[in-house]
């Protein structure tokens, strides 16, 4: 009797992350070519960024406001560049709006001491 092949295929699953859409840099243009603008945006889609701008939102509370002890180890540029820090808050709108959030109120006070953003956008989701 022939012997049987008893060995069990593998399925192998690919749990790839889906790709990160493109930024429209509309007026940062210049800043997102110059100051390594893909960088921080891929940076900014990255699953526990996501997730603290999201907790942020559920708190009422503008989604950059907790991203800034990041941003100070994963870009120290940010803390003297104004329009880097307009064009990463430009991005996290765009990254929101994807995941279905609208804004809220903008120009929120942000108050806590060392925080590189004075002021930042809330958003809500339906």
């Amino acid at each position: 009797m022939a012997k049987k092949d008893s060995q069990k295929k593998i399925v192998q699953t690919d749990f790839a992350k889906p790709a990160i859409p493109p930024y429209r840099p509309d007026k940062f243009a210049n800043t997102f070519a110059h100051l390594d603008g893909q960088s921080l945006w891929t940076w900014l889609h990255q699953e526990h960024v996501i997730l603290i701008m999201e907790t942020a939102s559920y708190l009422r509370r503008p989604a950059i406001e907790p991203l800034s002890p990041l941003l100070k180890r994963h870009c120290p540029k940010v803390a003297t560049s104004v329009k880097l820090r307009q064009m990463i808050g430009h991005m996290v709108r765009q990254i929101l709006e994807r995941r279905g959030y609208h804004l809220d109120r903008s120009n929120v006070r942000i108050k806590h001491k060392g925080n590189l953003f004075h002021f930042g956008s809330a958003y809500v989701k339906p």
